[in-house]
């Protein structure tokens, strides 16, 4: 029971990116509780007693929700004594109820007298801190699940608060700053995401910039607004950038880094700024699996992306071939190998797609649209489009007047 209860822990913590570990005694340590690992010499007896002691203190069948003067909090409990084991405790944390803003990082500086070097240490360590805004809920929630380590007795809550530290600092801030490394490991993980949109991996992807919502920017505007639209007009050359790495050429690219520029501005809330950054990754994703080239060869890359951007022209099999200095018909049985159908289904079918994107952005000329796809016999435009979508262009049109929205 108690491996399971274990693994639902971790389920729940590691979901909202807050560390849980099981420290015995020995490694009941100041190194752990941040921020003092940065601030203070955790070889100090005097640190160290002070840690011990609360570990001496600690009940069984008490969850102990514990805020130190720096604002970071942590749950603990003692966990039950077994006989196999050292007397351990159960630690889940840090976390914090707020984002730490950079007046009220002056004031935890003043009131603990951090020496002003230590500045960028403390910004980065806060940036990199959970935030759980709903503390309450979540502190019960944890002491639920604490509850059933003890069966057989009803756990307390206990609120305890560490504010009165008197401890020497470091002589001077550690030779590899702790802002150094949630740097590196911010990189890191937006490198991982850059290779997951780049493969076209949405799930993957998304559960990357799961892991990256511990790591907060410095905030760089006073307009709230403007901050969360900068951060998504970023994600959104970042996208650009992966997608371009994984074979997309630069005219699928345009199109929906142009749509999303648009919808950044549009944004007003917070729940607006997920959302949309969540849509964003899904559809770059989707455009890798719908347009990537990486895999086939140079010439049918080349075949491909002149068709893409040249939809609108007279297209055939000689015309490409002669262009790309290639035999016909070894462009026609390579272009079906790789490709999966012949290079006239191909430009029919990028064509109704074309047709299908004009009709949705509002176009409702027949004729128009059916020019701009490269068609002029209307009345072939019309078959094709009913073979491809499975109704007339016509009555797509008017599918989409009624419902009112733009279908994607």
């Amino acid at each position: 029971m108690e491996v399971e209860l274990m693994t639902v822990l971790q389920k729940l913590t590691g979901s909202n990116n807050i560390n849980m570990k099981v420290l015995t005694e020995d490694e009941y340590t100041a190194a752990y509780f941040y921020p003092y690992h940065i601030l203070y010499n955790t070889d100090s007896d005097e640190l160290k007693h002070e840690q011990t002691t609360f570990f001496n203190t600690l009940e069984e069948a008490v969850f102990y929700c514990c805020k130190d003067g720096y604002d970071i909090s942590y749950c603990i409990g003692l966990l039950p004594k077994q006989e196999t084991i050292q007397k351990s405790i159960l630690v889940v944390g840090p976390y914090m109820s707020y984002a730490m803003e950079e007046h009220m990082l002056t004031d935890i500086m003043r009131a603990n007298h951090v020496p002003a070097e230590y500045e960028r240490e403390l910004r980065e360590f806060y940036n990199a801190v959970p935030v759980v805004p709903h503390e309450e809920q979540w502190v019960e929630l944890c002491r639920d699940l604490f509850q059933l380590f003890y069966p057989d007795q009803s756990v307390r809550l206990s609120h305890v608060l560490h504010d009165d530290y008197d401890f020497e600092f470091r002589l001077e801030p550690p030779a590899f700053p702790l802002s150094a490394k949630i740097i590196e490991e911010r990189y890191a993980l937006e490198g991982k995401l850059m290779s997951a949109v780049a493969g076209g991996d949405a799930e993957a992807a998304i559960k990357i910039l799961g892991s990256m919502q511990k790591y907060r920017l410095t905030r760089r505007y006073s307009d709230s607004l403007r901050e969360i639209r900068n951060g998504l007009i970023v994600f959104n050359t970042l996208l650009r950038k992966s997608v371009e790495a994984g074979g997309v050429h630069p005219v699928h690219i345009d199109m929906l880094s142009e749509k999303f520029a648009k919808e950044v501005e549009k944004v007003l809330t917070y729940e607006d700024f997920h959302c949309l950054r969540t849509e964003m990754l899904r559809q770059y994703c989707l455009m890798v699996r719908n347009y990537s080239l990486r895999e086939h060869s140079p010439v049918i890359r080349k075949v491909v992306n002149h068709i893409s951007v040249h939809l609108s022209e007279k297209l055939s099999l000689t015309q490409l071939a002669g262009r790309y200095f290639v035999n016909p018909s070894y462009l026609s049985t390579l272009f079906k190998k790789e490709m999966g159908v012949t290079v006239s289904s191909y430009i029919n079918q990028q064509r109704i797609r074309l047709a299908v994107r004009l009709f949705n952005m509002g176009h409702t000329g027949i004729q128009e649209v059916a020019a701009q796809c490269g068609i002029d016999d209307v009345s072939y435009f019309r078959k094709l489009f009913k073979k491809n979508i499975g109704m007339s262009p016509s009555d797509y049109v008017r599918m989409i007047n009624a419902s009112g929205h733009q279908k994607e």
